[in-house]
């Protein structure tokens, strides 16, 4: 299949290959689907601390936060990474539109804010093999030493990059930030060592590491705490009765992968009921692996039921599937 720039591509002829080389070895993602906004000036962080609802005075220089955007109402919307890249300069990325147009919308005195999503690409390269990839193309001394959510500046096949310490697979990575204008040079560059993958497996991968999907886990109403990220934002929003995400093995009919539920489920109000946000077909698990949303207080050992019928024989499981102590991801390289 033809690469082409930010298509969202579902695979490259194999899914199921294409994840296993992220588990095994390493693989090449193009996540440039990703907007961004820059922000720089005196009112720079205070604005940002507003607009992602924590504390970025611990945030230093050549560093990455994670964090959450609420609605007006305060369920999650949407999640966002934070780079600093100096004092008083910032990037914002995020997976939606509006965070960025809400961003411009904040421009004023001491506040410069800038769109870059244009002028730039996003790849990501996960798996074990990732470092030794990067080493084929180009000079990495200056990114070996990163920490988990950390970045740096490379030369990758000449090509001057950005180079961040995170990922979405649950594996140890980068996130490689390229001019759009050298983007396909760098693609190209990549292939003959890095397996790419689509977004089907990619998806695959988030879900047995546990990690949300906006248009899937916050399509319902939820608070930062019910899907589990209470610590990456300091609103303290309460919902009655409350729920939490799992992570679930099941069984259905069919499954189109990557799967996505014909609507927004609503929230679940009775015992073992499972609102699911996310399914996929598990190279870890052997089977059907999802995420779901059931009543804070349901006990683990409790049946579950797939109100809308597509799942049945639903079992509880541990919460990331994938690596539950999550270590790969913050591995250091040899």
């Amino acid at each position: 299949m033809a690469f082409e720039l930010g298509a969202l591509i579902k695979d490259f002829g194999d899914p199921a290959a294409e994840a296993r080389a992220c588990r095994q070895s390493c693989a090449l993602f193009d996540f440039s689907f990703l907007e961004c906004a820059r922000l720089q000036g005196r009112r720079a962080r205070d604005t940002l601390e507003a607009f992602a609802g924590r504390s970025l005075d611990a945030l230093a220089e050549n560093t990455i936060r994670y964090a959450v955007r609420l609605d007006a109402a305060g369920n999650a919307v949407a999640d966002l990474t934070i780079w600093r890249l100096d004092r008083q300069t910032f990037e914002v990325m995020s997976g939606r539109r509006e965070d960025i147009t809400a961003l411009l919308a904040l421009a004023g005195p001491e506040l410069e804010v800038m769109d870059l999503t244009a002028e730039r690409a996003t790849f990501a390269v996960q798996g074990p093999a990732s470092l030794d990839a990067l080493c084929k193309i180009g000079d990495v001394a200056a990114i070996r030493q990163l920490k988990y959510f950390e970045f740096g500046r490379a030369d990758l096949a000449g090509i001057a990059c950005t180079v961040g310490r995170l990922g979405y697979t649950g594996e140890a990575g980068f996130e490689i930030i390229v001019a759009r204008a050298q983007a396909g040079e760098l693609w190209r560059a990549l292939v003959p060592h890095v397996r790419p993958a689509g977004f089907g497996p990619a998806d695959m991968l988030r879900i047995e590491a546990g990690l949300l999907l906006f248009t899937n886990e916050l399509a319902l109403p939820v608070s930062p705490a019910e899907v589990g990220l209470a610590r990456f934002h300091r609103a303290e929003v309460t919902h009655e009765p409350a729920i939490t995400l799992i992570s679930f093995g099941a069984e259905a009919d069919a499954l189109s992968w990557p799967w996505q539920p014909l609507r927004a489920p609503p929230r679940p109000t009775q015992p073992g009921e499972l609102a699911v946000t996310s399914a996929c077909h598990s190279i870890v698990a052997g089977g059907i692996l999802g995420l779901g949303y059931v009543l804070a207080d349901t006990p683990a050992d409790m049946p579950l039921r797939d109100p809308d019928g597509v799942f049945r024989n639903i079992r509880r499981t541990a919460m990331p599937f994938y690596d539950t102590a999550k270590r790969r991801p913050r591995a250091l390289w040899r």
